[in-house]
């Protein structure tokens, strides 16, 4: 390890480790900037090193050329050129054939390399745009750069499963007996490179179509216990990860309220991560939520990002301000079609984790005043706090419906497997036999970041809540 690298990762260490002391010593607004800040920071650093291998891998199947031919073969490769070919050659003109075969070959690697540190460099800057060129509808660089950083993540995978597969074979190869897998693998490796990089942007591409499209409307009919046979259905529509920032704007939410409006329903509940920034950068793209309507209510409860990437408090205001009810571990008692209901909210598990000043899950709060023969509905954003609270005997018996989101369906197919490891549920209806309670989780009507998702994976979820027969 030379000198300059020993001083760089000194250098980082330094940075890393002051921005996790001053994370534990700050609250509030000050804490969660700070956290921003140190995310991007991490990110960045890992993408240095991904870089340098991506850069490193790439770079090796662009530079690859066919075995070295003789001057002789070349002139007569040259004689059968195509048309196109002796267009090139007229255009960039050199003393013998060969030169210009080289030329050319030049000129298409000096192209790709320079597409590919175009690449690496807006996925680099990707996450200064939820810093910078703010505004009611996002950017399109920072679409672009945000698309790419999906897409970098997916080439990154694809790279690594080639080297996993190359590498392992060659062991067994050197090690234990010569196989025609790894004799193929090395003879062909500059193309499975390449076949990484246009995965990566295939799946690029049909994650846009996805998040550019409507979002799907997804059904679900759930048995009540406690309603009333005399009093009719109650419909709730469920929205969360709305994840108002840069990659969503005024244009997208107004699409997303017309369409939820269109249902009809009796409630409309918002479970969480409304926003990725500040009111005053993205108050124009929020405001279509004003007209969110439905007789029985629309309700809040806050998820991780409303403490993550902005200021709560102000946020809290700008939702009063549009009718919207704020369950902050609170309860409000409403009666809807003749149905007695608990309408019950908790702060999300990570506010502790926040630092900011009354702020925390409060669970036994939030449900305080649930009784017994209403029919009592929690918003709690992440799922492991709906296994919180079936886990807790007196909890659970004051909960009929649990309705969470947080996991985004994986949001990205290589993720997939990590939210089912992560969360205690992951998507769709669930039901616990024991405590008699239904749980609800949704994918999500929006995404995170990049705009990119799994097929299907932005939905609106629209919940009809019956008397058991």
């Amino acid at each position: 390890m030379n000198l300059k690298l020993k001083i760089a990762i000194a250098i980082l260490s330094f940075i890393h480790i002051s921005l996790a002391i001053a994370r534990r010593s700050t609250d509030g607004v000050a804490h969660h900037r700070l956290v921003r800040l140190h995310t991007m920071l991490i990110t960045s650093t890992v993408m240095l090193m991904s870089s340098y291998y991506m850069w490193k891998r790439i770079n090796f199947s662009i530079k690859k050329t066919k075995p070295h031919k003789s001057e002789s073969e070349i002139s007569i490769a040259n004689n059968l050129e195509s048309d196109t070919d002796f267009a090139i050659t007229t255009l960039l003109p050199s003393p013998n054939p060969v030169g210009n075969r080289r030329l050319r070959l030049l000129c298409l690697q000096d192209v790709a390399q320079a597409l590919l540190l175009l690449f690496l460099f807006l996925s680099h800057i990707a996450l200064f745009f939820y810093y910078i060129l703010l505004g009611p509808e996002p950017n399109v660089i920072a679409i672009t750069a945000l698309s790419f950083i999906a897409c970098y993540a997916h080439i990154l995978i694809f790279l690594l499963i080639a080297d996993i597969l190359y590498y392992s074979t060659r062991i067994i190869h050197n090690k234990v007996s010569a196989n025609s897998v790894h004799t193929y693998l090395h003879e062909n490796r500059s193309f499975h490179i390449m076949l990484a990089v246009i995965l990566g942007f295939m799946f690029m591409f049909g994650g846009l179509y996805t998040t550019h499209t409507d979002p799907v409307v997804r059904e679900a009919s759930i048995p009540m216990n406690k309603f009333q046979s005399s009093g009719g259905n109650v419909s709730i529509a469920l929205l969360s990860d709305i994840h108002i920032g840069p990659s969503v704007g005024r244009t997208r939410i107004a699409r997303i309220v017309e369409l939820t409006n269109a249902l009809k329903p009796d409630i409309i509940a918002i479970a969480g991560d409304l926003a990725d920034g500040l009111v005053r950068d993205f108050h124009g793209a929020a405001e279509p939520l004003c007209n969110l309507k439905a007789p029985g209510g629309v309700y809040f409860a806050t998820g991780n990002h409303e403490y993550m990437h902005g200021n709560v408090t102000e946020w809290f205001w700008f939702l009063e301000n549009c009718n919207i009810t704020i369950l902050h571990n609170q309860n409000k008692h409403i009666t809807i079609n003749g149905q007695k209901m608990c309408m019950a909210g908790a702060d999300d598990i990570y506010a502790v984790r926040a630092h900011v000043p009354g702020h925390g899950m409060d669970l036994n709060k939030a449900l305080s005043t649930c009784e017994s023969d209403s029919t009592n509905v929690l918003l709690a954003h992440q799922p492991n706090a709906a296994k919180v609270v079936l886990n807790d005997s007196n909890l659970s018996k004051k909960v009929n419906l649990i309705l969470s989101g947080h996991t985004h369906g994986g949001q990205m197919y290589p993720f997939v497997p990590i939210v089912h490891i992560a969360n205690a549920f992951v998507r769709g209806q669930y039901y616990d036999k024991k405590t008699d309670t239904y749980v609800y989780v949704s994918a999500g009507v929006n995404y995170f970041g990049p705009p990119i998702k799994i097929f299907g994976g932005c939905e609106i979820i629209f919940i009809t809540m019956n008397s058991k027969p």
